[in-house]
């Protein structure tokens, strides 16, 4: 059921009756590559002559369209693994990307830049622990990198459920974005909804134009030239019983980001025409999603699917048990997801047990670990805080016990990176990568506590099998890269 909302008050000046507007979302992520033991991230002779698929599509996307400004138009959210490497590899794409939001900031009053769930995991496959401290690292790592608070979030793979809404509310997230088939009932996509939660609590749902995202994400005859993109796609898109009667409209694409010159060559430059020339010709202002919740506020609310994404038709089964959006035997993601759920949960029990020995509260403690690991805050403001006399404990070997084990959850949420489930088989490098992953926090833990937590692992992962090459999971785990021998438990004979 739609039902709408009485408005009580102008929330602009700036808005235009009958206004038609576009707004461009860019989806900018890459999934962690690096070795979690070296931190280096493998050659990847695909991506010659780079050295690897970041060097490739940076130099292909984020610095084009940094160079050209773009991001200072378009609404983007840049995934804090991406934004990391970024920094250290490539400092000038990255501060101009940084700078974009500020430059809107001081354009329109409001920021263009979207924080993102921390690990790119599937909420709604996520326990609420978990889903909680996504949304603190997403929305930590976007306030030092931006010096403000985030007031949108894109979710990963727009997989949502009741309870991630709720929590981002909580936090003070006030917007994200949607398909529009999660939609529970009938909708315009021109315009926003709000979502009802609990205790009073609301989020406005933007809906992306399906058609156009469709078309410029996988149509090249769509993103071939930007005035007749705008001349011939957009027009078509509009309500016209809404541009009868003056209402203002918003036509949302949402894409990966990567598609502007990396996964498309020249779109960047496509992007740069459509902003500066092409939208603006037939009457279309760019425009970005906070700037437009400034200027027209949701004034229906919606129900939605849930849990529901935008890249599968079963919810989220894409990365749960599997399902028929990618070919061929598809069993082997329940087999990993139990894996990875189980040595998690092994985890987190003696993280609680041996973390609590020093840490008031050791959950709280996890949700403020990525400031303390990246240097955000002192050791001593940690401690003062989280620690359970208000100190770092007296023996240095509780501290830094305590220290491998926040590391070790670290690990556990790197190991449920939802490329790893994307697509067809176990045998990719994605998967591989979640397993290495995880077997960085089972040394971390053994190096902790002495704990072996290999062994059950290995049995869960033998039941994950590739149907392309019939091989298990516990079979990649032993082809990952050899680590001193002091560093993991031994491992059991095969």
């Amino acid at each position: 059921m739609i039902t709408e909302i009485t408005e009580t008050e102008d929330s602009s000046s700036s808005r235009q009756a009958g206004s038609s507007y576009l707004c461009l979302h860019g989806h900018f992520y890459q999934p962690p590559r690096e070795d979690p033991f070296t931190g280096i991230i493998p050659i990847e002779p695909e991506a010659t002559p780079y050295a690897n698929f970041d060097e490739k599509i940076t130099a292909e996307c984020y610095r084009p369209n940094a160079e050209a400004g773009n991001f200072a138009w378009i609404s983007y959210d840049l995934g804090p693994t991406l934004a990391s490497w970024l920094e250290a590899a490539h400092p000038e794409v990255y501060k101009q990307i940084i700078a974009a939001d500020h430059q809107h900031r001081m354009r329109y009053g409001v920021g263009n830049a979207l924080a993102q769930a921390y690990n790119h995991t599937i909420l709604p496959l996520a326990n609420s622990r978990d889903k909680n401290t996504q949304i603190l690292w997403g929305l930590q790592d976007f306030r030092h990198r931006y010096g403000h608070d985030a007031h949108g979030m894109w979710l990963a793979e727009t997989a949502v459920d009741m309870e991630s809404l709720d929590l981002l509310a909580q936090h003070g997230v006030i917007y994200t974005v949607l398909a529009p088939w999660q939609a529970a009932t009938p909708i315009d996509p021109t315009e926003p909804y709000l979502v009802r939660l609990s205790n009073g609590r609301s989020i406005t749902v933007f809906f992306y134009n399906a058609p156009l995202s469709g078309g410029v994400s996988f149509d090249w005859d769509t993103t071939s030239n930007a005035d007749l993109f705008a001349a011939s796609y957009l027009p078509g898109q509009l309500v016209k019983s809404k541009s009868d009667a003056g209402e203002e409209q918003l036509i949302l694409i949402a894409t990966d980001g990567e598609l502007y010159g990396h996964h498309k060559p020249w779109r960047d430059k496509f992007m740069t025409h459509l902003i500066h020339s092409g939208a603006p010709a037939y009457a279309f202002e760019v425009c970005t999603l906070e700037r437009y919740l400034q200027m027209y506020p949701a004034t229906k609310e919606v129900e939605l699917r849930v849990p529901s994404s935008w890249s599968c038709g079963h919810g989220v089964a894409r990365w749960d048990t599997g399902c028929e959006c990618t070919e061929g035997d598809s069993t082997w993601k329940g087999e990993l997801r139990k894996a990875l759920d189980h040595l998690a949960e092994h985890g987190d029990q003696l993280f609680e047990q041996y973390a609590g020995e020093t840490l008031s509260d050791p959950w709280a403690a996890r949700n403020a670990y990525l400031e303390l690991r990246n240097g955000w805050v002192t050791p001593e403001s940690f401690w003062a805080q989280y620690g359970k006399e208000q100190h770092m404990p007296e023996d240095p070997q509780l501290a830094e016990r305590t220290r491998l084990l926040l590391e070790a959850q670290y690990y556990h949420q790197y190991s449920f990176t939802s490329c790893g489930f994307f697509f067809e088989d176990l045998s990719r490098i994605e998967p591989r990568n979640d397993i290495a992953f995880a077997r960085r926090a089972i040394s971390l833990t053994w190096q902790a506590l002495g704990i072996d937590l290999q062994r059950d692992f290995l049995r869960d992962l033998a039941h994950a099998r590739s149907w392309r090459i019939n091989i298990t999971g516990a079979n990649l785990y032993r082809q990952l890269p050899v680590v001193r021998p002091d560093l993991l438990p031994p491992l059991p004979q095969e």
